[in-house]
């Protein structure tokens, strides 16, 4: 309990000092970037081959990934169907709580899409519903758009 709590903490700062860093600048730069974000969402590049570059150890989580979606595919058994969830999660899992690469990078944006499909094969999954919500509201308490499932 105390290590998801420190992890929710440890989020929210992230995303805190992040939004805050935004903030500098000045006015003139502000209102072309304010006029900017009301015409059009932020785009982030959450590409695996961009992530890579900021933060090579999310390959090996990327492979897992389409090695478990390769095995999935072929047979579609219970099992391949189990390892093609943890899979997501360990990747999610990593962007979220591991991974250096910034809130304003895609870490979170990242989690959320992963997070997202493996709760498309686990729809009952608690550990799931509770990490989508937690980045969720994360970005609704900054007053972000939450991101949607933006295929990669």
């Amino acid at each position: 309990m105390f290590k998801h709590v420190s992890y929710i903490l440890s989020a929210v700062l992230l995303l805190t000092v992040a939004c805050s860093k935004q903030q500098g600048g000045d006015a003139e730069q502000q209102t072309d970037a304010t006029a900017q974000t009301a015409d059009a969402p932020a785009q982030r590049d959450i590409s695996t081959a961009t992530l890579v570059q900021l933060d090579p150890e999310i390959q090996k989580y990327d492979d897992a990934v389409t090695a478990a979606k390769k095995a999935f595919d072929a047979g579609q058994s219970a099992e391949s169907k189990a390892a093609l969830v943890k899979a997501y999660t360990d990747f999610g899992d990593y962007m979220q709580y591991e991974s250096p690469v910034s809130p304003r990078q895609g870490k979170y944006h990242r989690a959320l899409v992963e997070y997202r499909h493996a709760l498309v094969l686990d729809p009952g999954s608690n550990k799931l519903i509770g990490e989508i919500t937690q980045i969720e509201d994360i970005y609704r308490s900054m007053g972000r758009p939450v991101p949607g499932d933006e295929s990669l």
